[in-house]
């Protein structure tokens, strides 16, 4: 993906999460707003400050660091405290992106690293949830209305008290942005019809997760399908498929390794979810899987070179610069300067050397490709010039 395509794939992602945190605000006040304005501020004032440590050009269209920034924080809850946004995405920007090399080289999706930040560093605030409509202070965060989110429910054994219809407008206690299904598909959809992504991950990644939650289901007392229902409106899937495996920079480019990236990421997204200890097991999955991004590329989407095929193109290669040599032809623009004594018994190579360099000073130089075997005919006519003189 060329830099402008990058760059409009970017503005898409920004109108896409402005949709959902006008949704958010809706049901959880001027908080959300509040909370994403601090993430895009922390996040460009790093990306700049990073860049002059660096002595690097800041490239002000890039809008990857504000995209992340603004993903990691629609998938949290109102009440989160300040200072774990400043300083997840502080050090996500600034160790995830720059350490590694900065704009469209960083190997880690950068939403993902934030969120495993975090979580590892503060899972309780992380992980809980508020009610919509409940009274949140705008400063501190604090209410009385805050409780388990839907997932953490199910990971303990439990079912969610709430209808499809509820699940699918992501009016229930959750996070900012990332639970409104129904206006997430209708913006994948958008995104894909009109090109802005591609299919390959996203559909690849729900297919198999949902496979996975219809062969192994965790919600006892219910059918199959509506275990699938509950893993599926729950947790941020279908936030996550749209808005993280989406990013260019870190998936493949070919559409046979989107499809396998997508597959990998929902297995190993499934078992980390079912037997780890965070909610979010898909961002810790796609962290490993981003390192694979390189081979699954060559293994899936490149070609494969034996060998055998190496070392016959190499030999070839070696025949072709035998077989033809670049020298130097004159023309001669004063007399020539007499040549020194030559040693007798010097070899026909020295001798054709020490000419060249009696030459040096008299003559302008031109380059053309001729074969070995007119530098042959032109040294033995200088043999048989130099035999007539003695």
């Amino acid at each position: 993906m060329t830099s402008l395509q990058r760059k409009k794939h970017d503005k898409s992602m920004l109108w896409a999460i402005f949709a959902l945190v006008l949704c958010g605000s809706v049901l959880h006040g001027a908080r959300v707003w509040l909370l994403c304005l601090i993430a895009v501020v922390t996040a460009k004032a790093v990306d700049v400050l990073v860049s002059m440590i660096r002595r690097c050009d800041y490239d002000s269209t890039d809008h990857s660091s504000e995209v992340a920034a603004l993903i990691f924080t629609l998938m949290l809850p109102v009440n989160i405290p300040i200072y774990i946004i400043v300083v997840s995405v502080g050090l996500a920007i600034a160790v995830g992106k720059h350490m590694f090399g900065g704009k469209d080289v960083y190997p880690f999706n950068l939403a993902a690293l934030t969120m495993c930040c975090a979580a590892v560093n503060w899972p309780g605030q992380v992980f809980s949830a508020v009610t919509p409509f409940a009274k949140v202070d705008l400063l501190s965060g604090y209410t009385t209305q805050a409780t388990l989110s839907n997932a953490s429910l199910i990971k303990d054994g439990g079912v969610p008290p709430y209808g499809v219809v509820d699940m699918l407008m992501g009016n229930y206690p959750g996070v900012m942005g990332a639970d409104f299904v129904i206006v997430i598909v209708a913006i994948g959809i958008i995104m894909i019809l009109r090109r802005k992504i591609t299919w390959h991950i996203p559909v690849t990644f729900l297919v198999t997760c949902s496979a996975i939650a219809f062969a192994f289901p965790r919600v006892y007392g219910f059918s199959r399908l509506e275990s699938v229902q509950f893993e599926m409106l729950n947790g941020s899937v279908f936030f996550v498929a749209l808005f993280m495996l989406a990013d260019p920079v870190t998936t493949p480019k070919t559409p046979k390794a989107k499809i396998v990236f997508g597959f990998i990421t929902a297995v190993l997204g499934m078992v980390f979810r079912y037997v780890g200890s965070f909610d979010i097991g898909t961002c810790f999955a796609l962290l490993l899987v981003n390192t694979m991004d390189g081979y699954i590329e060559r293994m899936v989407g490149g070609k494969k070179i034996k060998v055998k095929q190496i070392e016959d193109a190499e030999e070839k290669t070696e025949d072709k610069k035998s077989s033809q040599r670049r020298i130097y032809t004159a023309d001669k623009t004063e007399t020539p300067k007499p040549h020194r004594e030559r040693i007798r018994g010097a070899s026909d190579a020295m001798d054709l050397i020490s000419e060249t360099e009696d030459n040096i000073d008299n003559v302008i130089y031109s380059t053309r490709t001729i074969s070995i075997d007119e530098i042959l005919k032109a040294e033995a006519e200088q043999k048989k010039k130099r035999g007539g003189k003695k």
